[in-house]
């Protein structure tokens, strides 16, 4: 665990009493009924009766047994780590960092929230893609069609080689209708893209040799094992094509509000120091001469 999860992880330890008491109304100290003492650190019964508030399916006995055991532990553990752990300053230092930084996601978060409009339109999503379409490179192969397992005794075969090809509303409906039936695997994939994968799974070729022969012809048959295979493509997308601005405009649009909420921080930042410079509150002592000398050193 790095330095920053050990600390965060010490802090949880012993803000663990606050977090549960801050569901509820602090009772007075002298009314209150402690279940467990370690070392002078107190839990008290009014804590976990909000615990097992939160948790109405928990066996209450089982679960207060276990929950007293596990923070009396927690205690135990967390005064053994600060009685290990050499530099104290530091770990001062490095709590107060994590907190000035808690606070500051808190706030920029809330300024965010009341002040900046949350919608990115299609046509930025658009030009966005547009101007950065070596972003999107597919890194697998995707697939719009058919896939369709029959026996090779299956009835009909000359009108399923029709609508494969015809590929239309009402095909589409007959191939429905006749698979119900007849299929042994029927895989409808027109909804949305899928991994090619997902199509060359269900046959006995390889993805190679399924994409070599959809390359060459948009609806496929062959037969094996005493089966007969239909693979129908509408689209096809090979790793590294460009990916559709479907397939990408929530990420785009995730990439252009993130860009907005940090050119939004850095105008309120900026509008914060010229406002501290305007009324006094900051003053630069002696500026250029201290740019001089770090600039000389």
């Amino acid at each position: 665990m790095s330095e920053n999860g050990i600390i965060k992880y010490l802090l949880l330890l012993a803000s663990m009493p606050l977090l549960v008491a801050c569901h509820g109304e602090q009772l007075p100290q002298e009314n209150r009924h402690s279940l467990v003492d370690v070392d002078g650190m107190h839990l008290y019964k009014d804590e976990v009766d909000l615990v097992l508030a939160a948790n109405p399916r928990a066996d209450s006995a089982e679960f207060v047994d276990e929950y007293i055991e596990r923070w009396a532990t927690e205690q135990l553990f967390y005064s053994k780590a600060a009685d290990n752990v050499a530099s104290m300053p530091e770990i001062e230092s490095m709590i107060e960092s994590y907190r000035r930084s808690l606070i500051l996601n808190i706030y920029q978060s809330k300024l965010v929230e009341q002040h900046l409009q949350p919608t990115i339109s299609q046509v930025e999503v658009n030009r966005f893609y547009e101007d950065n379409k070596a972003l999107f490179d597919a890194d697998e192969s995707l697939f719009k069609g058919l896939l369709l397992v029959l026996p090779a005794k299956a009835p009909n075969l000359n009108k399923v080689r029709k609508w494969c090809v015809d590929m239309n509303s009402e095909a589409l409906e007959e191939i429905e209708t006749y698979s119900a039936e007849n299929a042994l695997v029927y895989e409808y994939l027109m909804d949305r893209w899928y991994p090619f994968t997902d199509v060359v799974k269900h046959t006995p070729l390889t993805e190679f040799q399924l994409m070599e022969r959809l390359s060459r012809k948009k609806t496929i048959e062959f037969k094996e094992d005493g089966k007969v295979y239909f693979v129908c493509s509408d689209t096809i997308l090979r790793e590294g094509d460009t990916l559709p601005v479907e397939l990408v405009s929530a990420e785009i649009n995730e990439l252009l509000l993130n860009s907005r909420r940090a050119d939004f921080i850095k105008r309120k930042k900026k509008d914060l120091l010229e406002e501290a410079k305007a009324k006094g509150i900051i003053k630069f002592n002696n500026q250029q001469n201290v740019t001089d000398n770090i600039t000389e050193k």
